[in-house]
């Protein structure tokens, strides 16, 4: 069982940095294109999200906890604790600033696509900031849940001390 859940929590891990920077290439990848097929690679990016990444994403805070569960000696591991602050801080950050931006930006991008076919001025909302914005935030929020995932994973193989435990035999 610890070993189907070791295996789990690892390629939920692969999946979503993969799925993440899949999705960073995507982005970058745009060149000048029409507003229809940059509202089509911006929807590929938008279920990308929702459909892998978040999924990805739950399983591997979910597989973690368990796993710390079934390997009680690591209850007592301050890395593991780190690990875990650092993953919880992850799914904080992606399920609250990351994943509603992504949604943001294609919904605006639909917007804009859907009036370039209507042959109609694009529909700007005077309380939203401009696309652009939107989607340099994007690129700057998975950027950040990679550095996130990268360092949870650095944590979880290099498994420092984090300070001194007493012992109390010593004093």
């Amino acid at each position: 069982m610890r070993n189907a859940l070791l295996w789990i929590h690892l390629a939920s891990v692969a999946v979503f940095a993969g799925a993440t920077a899949l999705m960073l290439v995507q982005m970058a990848s745009f060149t000048p294109m029409s507003p229809e097929s940059f509202a089509a690679v911006r929807e590929t990016v938008s279920t990308g999200a929702r459909d892998v990444v978040l999924p990805a994403l739950l399983v591997m805070v979910a597989s973690g906890m368990l796993l710390v569960v079934a390997r009680p000696m690591l209850i007592e591991a301050r890395w593991v604790w780190a690990k875990a602050a650092v993953g919880l801080a992850l799914t904080a950050f992606v399920l609250l600033h990351v994943y509603p931006t992504t949604r943001q930006a294609s919904a605006m991008v639909g917007g804009v696509a859907a009036a370039s076919v209507l042959q109609q001025g694009a529909p700007r909302n005077a309380s939203q900031p401009p696309l652009e914005v939107v989607l340099v935030r994007e690129e700057r929020g998975q950027w950040i849940a990679l550095v996130l995932a990268a360092l949870a994973a650095a944590l979880a193989v290099w498994r420092p001390r984090l300070g001194r435990r007493t012992d109390p035999e010593h004093g």
